[in-house]
This record gives C-alpha cells, sequence and structure tokens, in this order.
C-alpha cells in the first residue's frame, strides 16, 4: 500500500464519520421538531409488578369500556326502535285526521247542496 492510498483512505474515513454524524445530528433534529411536545423517559424501567399492575387496570378500563359501549348500543336500538315507531304512528294519525277531515268537508258539501234544493 502506497503513501497515497494510505491518505487516501483516511480521508474517506473521516469524511465518511463527518457524514455520519452529520445524518444523526439532521436525525436528532427532525425528532426534535416532531416530537417536541412530547416529554417521555425513555430510560425508565418499570419492574414485572408495576406492568403487571398497569396491565390488569388496563383490562379492567377495557371491560368497563367495553360494558359502556354494549350498553350504549341497546340503547340506541331502542331509541331507533322507538322514533320509528312514533314516526309511523305520526303518520298513520296524519293520515286518519286527513279522511276526517275529508269525510267533513264531503258532508258539509252535501248538507249545502240540500239545502239549496230546499231554497229552490
Amino acid at each position: 500500500m502506497e503513501v497515497s492510498d494510505v491518505c487516501l483512505e483516511e480521508t474517506e474515513t473521516a469524511s465518511s464519520r463527518d457524514n455520519s454524524s452529520f445524518l444523526f445530528r439532521d436525525e436528532d433534529s427532525l425528532d426534535v421538531d416532531l416530537y417536541g411536545d412530547l416529554s417521555v423517559d425513555l430510560n425508565q424501567e418499570m419492574t414485572y409488578p408495576e406492568l403487571k399492575k398497569l396491565y390488569e387496570e388496563s383490562q379492567q378500563k377495557i371491560k368497563k369500556l367495553e360494558a359502556e359501549s354494549q350498553k350504549l348500543k341497546d340503547e340506541n336500538l331502542v331509541l331507533k326502535k322507538n322514533i320509528s315507531s312514533l314516526y309511523l304512528t305520526a303518520r298513520e294519525e296524519i293520515k286518519r285526521k286527513d279522511a276526517q277531515i275529508k269525510s267533513l268537508q264531503d258532508k258539509e258539501v252535501r248538507s249545502r247542496r240540500l239545502l239549496a234544493t230546499a231554497q229552490q
């Protein structure tokens, strides 16, 4: 290996170190920008009992939320049935009232015709 080859290798190694540290600095600055509002201690370690307790609490919360979700689904179904029934009842009541009004109007027209023929 000649002296020029050694110098070339040292230059390439130095430039690759500089580039890699530059990349790491850029990545770190991106991380800071993207996650600047988060405060997480990455060095925090939890013991098995702490993790188990957290897991059990999470499972209880999931069960509670699932039960609440099912209750809301059931309530939603009941409300949909009720509103549908109310709508159908109101529609039928309007039809009945319209028929009653028509009947009374027809009766009034007949009464006026009878009265008009009786006066002639």
